[in-house]
C-alpha cells in the first residue's frame, strides 16, 4: 500500500501527519521521513540522506542514530518499517495488512500539501520540539526555558495539546530533578491531562506521563494503572518503560526496575537518561557492587558526551570504592560544567562527602539545598543521621516529591537506623498500603 492510500499526508510547512494527527518529529528524524515517503516504495541512499537533510555534512553514526530514533517514533503506528538495504540505503514500508483503507486513492498518488487551518503555526510546532529536547537536558537553565517557551505557546495555541501534554511533562521532570515545584502544579498539571485525555485520548506520552505525576504526589496505586495502560497502547514506547522503571523504585521493586530500564536502552540506545537510571535501578535490586560499577562504566562509555553519565561514573565509584582523586575529579568537573544536570548538586556533594571533603559538601549544601531536593546521600556519608532526618520529615510532610525514590536507594540505607525512620515510612508510603 502507498503512503497517502495509509493515511500519511505533507503538509507546505513540511510537517508530516498520520490520518490528520500531526507526527511530532525533530528537524532530522522529520527531514529523513518525508524523503522516505516520497520515495517509496524506492531506496534512500546514503548520499541522499546526507544531501537532502545534512546538507552534506552527515556521518553514518548520525544516519544510523536518526534512523534509529525514527523507527522509535513510528513504532506506536505499528503499520509502517524501515528496511535496511546493505550497500544500498534504507527503504520505507507499508504493512497493508494492518492498515484500514481510509479512501480509493490511486497507487503511487503525488502527496498533497494541504493547509490546515487547525494546526499550529510551523513555528509553535518548532518550539515545543526545542521545548522537548531541553526537558531532555534536565539542567536547571534548560527547565526554565522549556518553561517559558510552552507556556508561550499553550498562551497562543491553547487547542494545541502536545502543547499542553508538554507543560505537564515539564511539571513531572522539575518536579522529580530539581524540586522547585509545588504540589498545587502538579494538581494543575494533572487537570490539564484531563483535558488531553478528553480531546486526544491516544497522544503518545498521555498516560505514562499521568502515571509519573502521579508518581510526584505518592499516589503509587493509582500510578501503576497508568503506567500499566501506557505500556498496553505503546508497547515500544522507551519513555514508557522509563517512567514505569522510575515507579519501580518508588515502589521499592528494584529488580523490576532493572528489567524495565533495560527494555528501555534496547528500544533507545541512544538515550544517557535512560543509561544512567539503568545503573541507578541496578543498585537499587541490591545487585554486586562490581556489577553495579561495570555498568556505570558501560553507561559513561556508551554516552562520553553526557555530563550526567559522568558524575554517575564518578558516584557509583565513590560508593564502592571511595578514594580522595575522586573528589578532585568531582571538584574539577563542576569548575569546568557547573551543575550541567538538575541532580549534579546531589551528585557532586555525595562524592565529596564520601570521599573525605566534608567541607566542600556542606559548601554545595548550603548552596543548593531545598525542602524536596535534600542533599540526604551526602549528609549520611558524613555521618549527620539527625540533620538528614530532620530534612525528610520536612520533606515528607509536603507530601510530594522524590523522596520515595531517596528512601530506597543504598547509599542512604543508614536513615533506617533512626528511631523516627518507621514514622517516615508509614507516611510516605500510606497511600500504597491503604490502596
Amino acid at each position: 500500500m502507498d503512503p497517502v492510500s495509509a493515511g500519511f499526508d505533507i503538509d507546505r510547512d513540511g510537517f508530516v501527519s498520520y490520518k490528520d494527527s500531526l507526527l511530532f518529529l525533530p528537524p532530522k528524524e522529520r527531514g529523513a521521513f518525508r524523503l522516505l515517503l516520497n520515495a517509496w516504495p524506492k531506496v534512500v541512499s546514503k548520499q541522499d540522506f546526507s544531501k537532502n537533510v545534512w546538507a552534506g555534512r552527515m556521518s553514518d553514526e548520525s544516519l544510523a542514530r536518526c534512523i534509529t530514533q525514527l523507527r522509535r517514533a513510528l513504532a506506536n503506528l505499528g503499520i509502517v518499517q524501515i528496511d535496511s538495504l546493505y550497500g544500498q540505503g534504507y527503504r520505507l514500508a507499508i504493512l497493508s495488512d494492518k492498515v484500514r483503507r481510509l479512501s480509493a486513492v490511486p497507487a503511487l498518488a503525488p502527496f498533497s500539501h494541504k493547509s490546515d487551518a487547525a494546526k499550529p503555526h510551523a513555528a509553535l510546532i518548532e518550539a515545543c520540539i526545542h521545548a522537548r529536547q531541553l526537558l531532555e537536558r534536565r539542567s536547571q537553565d534548560a527547565f526554565s526555558q522549556a518553561e517559558a517557551i510552552l507556556k508561550n505557546v499553550v498562551a497562543k495555541a491553547p487547542d494545541y495539546m502536545m502543547a499542553k501534554l508538554l507543560l505537564g511533562q515539564y511539571v513531572a521532570e522539575r518536579g522529580f530533578f530539581d524540586a522547585h515545584i509545588q504540589r498545587s502544579q502538579i494538581d494543575d498539571a494533572l487537570g490539564q491531562l484531563r483535558v488531553v485525555q478528553d480531546r486526544e485520548p491516544y497522544l503518545q506520552g498521555l498516560q505514562s506521563l499521568t502515571g509519573h505525576l502521579l508518581d510526584c504526589k505518592w499516589h503509587f496505586a493509582e500510578a501503576r494503572g497508568a503506567h500499566e495502560q501506557a505500556l498496553q497502547i505503546s508497547p515500544d514506547d522507551d519513555v514508557a518503560y522509563y517512567r514505569y522503571g522510575y515507579h519501580l523504585i518508588f515502589t521499592n521493586a528494584g529488580s523490576e526496575a532493572v528489567e524495565a530500564f533495560r527494555f528501555a536502552a534496547q528500544l533507545n540506545p541512544f538515550s544517557p537518561n535512560i543509561a544512567t537510571m539503568l545503573v541507578r535501578a541496578c543498585a537499587c535490586a541490591n545487585m554486586d557492587p562490581a556489577e553495579v560499577l561495570a555498568q556505570a562504566r558501560s553507561a559513561y562509555l556508551s554516552h562520553p558526551d553526557s555530563p550526567w553519565a559522568y558524575v554517575i561514573l564518578l558516584y557509583t565509584l565513590a560508593w564502592v570504592d571511595p578514594q580522595p582523586e575522586l573528589a578532585h575529579a568531582a571538584r574539577h568537573f563542576v569548575e569546568k560544567n557547573r551543575y550541567a544536570h538538575a541532580l549534579t548538586s546531589r551528585g557532586v556533594a555525595y562524592i565529596l562527602a564520601r570521599c573525605g571533603d566534608h567541607a566542600g559538601a556542606l559548601e554545595i549544601i548550603a548552596e543548593h539545598s531545598s525542602l524536596h531536593g535534600i542533599h540526604l546521600a551526602a549528609l549520611l556519608a558524613m555521618g549527620m543521621i539527625d540533620e538528614a532526618m530532620v530534612k525528610v520529615k520536612a520533606a515528607a510532610g509536603a507530601g510530594f516529591g522524590v523522596l520515595p525514590f531517596l528512601l530506597n536507594v543504598p547509599e542512604n540505607a543508614a536513615l533506617r537506623q533512626h528511631p523516627d525512620y518507621a514514622q517516615v515510612h508509614a507516611k510516605v508510603f500510606s497511600r500504597m498500603s491503604a490502596e
